[in-house]
């Protein structure tokens, strides 16, 4: 069971963003050509596109996230002491998980809402367009509970600082490469 859900997680965050992301510069590329050289453009290009991009940024924020690759604004941050550090962050992250669970109901309740309506040209039902949200909201509340666990604990003394207000004192210090 676990393996199975880590395949999961595995194809929808790395694999779909490569495909869709593939699959839209191809038809972008396909696009141009069409309409500037053969003086014909395609209809059903512009659906491919927006189903492309959406699934990429969404399914590819996944994974930025996971792997602690996406973009922070850290120049305070680092300047705090380890618990005002994780004082902050929890802030942050409880006000995110919160926010992300309130929307997960209504998200999924919308997507399915949305199942008569289809794209223009290739009558894509837009749930598929929009479903992938509700997953970017239950992976980000997942990725962000172990940073609330870290930072609960160096607020109550069991841990001396977090992991990730670590990464940064060293590399500002040289020690870190």
């Amino acid at each position: 069971m676990k393996k199975t859900a880590l395949f999961l997680r595995e194809f929808f965050e790395v694999y779909v963003p490569i495909l869709s992301f593939t699959a839209m510069f191809v038809t972008f590329i396909l696009q141009v050509f069409f309409r500037y050289v053969v003086n014909h453009p395609l209809l059903w290009t512009q659906d491919v596109i927006v189903i492309g991009f959406c699934w990429t940024v969404i399914f590819g924020a996944c994974y930025t996230m996971r792997e602690h690759s996406h973009v922070q604004f850290t120049m305070l941050y680092e300047l705090y002491s380890p618990k005002l550090a994780a004082g902050t962050r929890l802030a942050g992250n409880l006000l995110i998980v919160g926010t992300f669970a309130v929307m997960l109901i209504p998200s999924i309740r919308y997507s399915f809402f949305l199942g008569f309506q289809m794209t223009p040209v290739l009558r894509v039902s837009y749930t598929y367009i929009f479903l992938p949200f509700c997953y970017f909201l239950c992976s980000i509340i997942g990725y962000t509970i172990p940073s609330i666990r870290e930072d609960w604990k160096v607020l109550t003394g069991k841990l001396t600082d977090s992991v990730d207000h670590l990464k940064k004192m060293d590399v500002e210090e040289g020690q870190l490469v």
